[in-house]
């Protein structure tokens, strides 16, 4: 019978199978809970690792009527629609399927905190990934979602366990991240001021400016792009990190373009995104960027708390001791070299 891996063990694959290289196909017709197996015995006998997954307990959807008592290895999870409708499901191999992107957004917001389910929509949203271990950083990927499409799939099931509180989380969702720290400054700007944020309508990230002839002179192209942007105000505001920005030539030519094109572009480094004022004093500069109805001044310390878990959730300082070492190695200590 058919195993249905979920929630954390379909998250887990999305991220430890790059889609450049993924081989899966997406299921265009709904997949009936009713035929879904409940024995333990069918994922013993997998080899789940060729399959990108290496967490335990695997997670996988059951039918609320089928429903067994639980082994250490898995953690089986009740599903009483009748079926999965079609787009939702990716199926790895023969009689193994896996969540997609829409339906596993959806599922981890069952489990997961408002902002993580947040986090996690601008991720499927965007075009990077953090890796499958709990390691920093990421890589670059297409999208693997839109907001759109979460929409649509949470209305395909409503009425399933979690499309309330993915509805909510996902009106905080932007497309178009292309990083953990474009992630943080989205949802600092825009997440309202008693979660913490700056209460400021959403932007448009990585916005694409059209260049005129002089700006495509500069530049060599015909448009350049903000990572958070306003076009009504030509405001934008920026993540200035040295592992992102290593071409400084051609950063420098991009800004005089939007320079040129009437934009005002502020750079927030690496050492102010940690520091809660420093990011405020920086989104001040904003100016006439309207605000969200009813938005008042944000508290200090909610602004504080919302900053260190929004870094927190996208694996800021984490290093790579997890997937490297068998215990803390402080950094510096260890010259380490990564290769492809």
């Amino acid at each position: 019978m058919p195993i249905l891996l979920s929630h954390n063990s379909a998250l887990e694959r999305l991220r430890s199978v790059p889609p450049q290289v993924d081989t899966a196909r997406t299921l265009d017709v709904p997949l009936p809970i009713r035929s879904l197996s409940t024995a333990p015995s069918e994922l013993r006998g997998m080899d789940l690792t060729s399959l990108g997954i290496r967490q335990l307990p695997v997670h996988h959807l059951v039918p609320s009527t089928k429903h067994q008592p639980q082994g250490g290895k898995a953690r089986q999870h009740r599903c009483g629609l009748d079926a999965i409708p079609a787009g939702l499901v990716r199926e790895i191999e023969p009689n193994v399927y896996a969540a997609g992107p829409e339906l596993c957004f959806i599922q981890m917001a069952q489990v997961t905190s408002l902002l993580g389910a947040v986090v996690l929509g601008h991720e499927l949203c965007g075009s990077y990934s953090h890796f499958a271990q709990m390691v920093s950083g990421f890589y670059e990927r297409p999208p693997l979602t839109s907001v759109e499409r979460i929409s649509q799939a949470i209305e395909q099931l409503d009425g399933m366990y979690g499309t309330n509180r993915a509805r909510k989380a996902l009106q905080w969702v932007r497309d178009g991240s292309e990083s953990p720290m474009e992630t943080v400054v989205s949802c600092m700007l825009n997440l309202p001021t008693d979660m913490g944020g700056f209460g400021l309508v959403a932007p448009e990230l990585n916005y694409e400016v059209k260049l005129d002839e002089v700006g495509r002179q500069i530049t060599g192209t015909r448009t350049v792009r903000v990572d958070s942007g306003y076009p009504a105000q030509r405001v934008g505001l920026e993540y200035d990190g040295k592992d992102y920005h290593r071409d400084a030539v051609k950063d420098r030519l991009r800004r005089e373009a939007l320079m040129h094109e009437g934009w005002t572009v502020f750079l927030i480094d690496v050492d102010e995104m940690g520091d809660w004022k420093k990011l405020k004093n920086k989104v001040d500069l904003l100016g006439e960027v309207g605000r969200q109805h009813g938005s008042g001044e944000v508290e200090k310390a909610k602004g504080r708390t919302l900053l260190s878990r929004l870094l927190k959730a996208t694996r800021c300082g984490v290093g790579l001791n997890a997937a490297l070492f068998g215990t803390h190695v402080p950094k510096g200590v260890v010259k380490v070299r990564v290769q492809g």
